[in-house]
């Protein structure tokens, strides 16, 4: 179950639950559960969360729920790709840089060499933290990136959200 797990990168919980649920196929033999490395490769996640059923209409926030946004440009250093994803995946597991009151955040790649990281972070009004706080943990983030991004040349935009879904 261990090997299984790290391969598809689940924990051991979730591989004993696919099999129970015959999602993943698995012989039990004798106290193991034995799952053949094919079916391990051919084994595909169901995507989280339900399927949408319909696109979400466009909405303009009121002016007591008004959005605000933080898009930041900056270049990954030339070579350091896989050393970036690493670092992402331990802020993901440690629970790191959460940007307090965001309502969004997300780590973009560009397709460009080198690579443009795109920053993503969404405030709703009511929940967003002042300036000197956002800078703190944007100044924080910074920090633990600075060997694989290029914060010299990055671009920042503040703005207000006019439209969303």
């Amino acid at each position: 179950m261990k090997e299984a797990a790290k391969m598809l990168g689940l924990s051991a919980r979730t591989i004993y639950d696919y099999v129970e649920e015959g999602r993943l196929p698995g012989a039990r033999m004798a106290d193991v559960i034995a799952i053949s490395v094919e079916d391990l490769l051919k084994f595909k996640r169901d995507p989280s969360g339900r399927p949408r059923t319909h696109t979400p209409l466009w909405r303009i926030s009121s002016g007591e729920n008004d959005q605000f946004m933080t898009l930041v440009l900056v270049q990954e250093r030339t070579g350091q790709h896989d050393v970036l994803i690493r670092k992402l995946e331990m802020v993901r597991k440690r629970k790191q840089h959460l940007f307090p009151g965001t309502v969004m955040r997300y780590v973009v790649e560009g397709g460009a060499s080198p690579r443009q990281i795109i920053l993503v972070f969404a405030w709703r009004g009511t929940v967003m933290p002042d300036r000197p706080d956002r800078e703190k943990a944007l100044e924080e983030f910074r920090r633990a990136f600075s060997d694989v991004l290029d914060w010299s040349t990055a671009q920042h935009i503040d703005g207000q959200v006019l439209m969303h879904t």
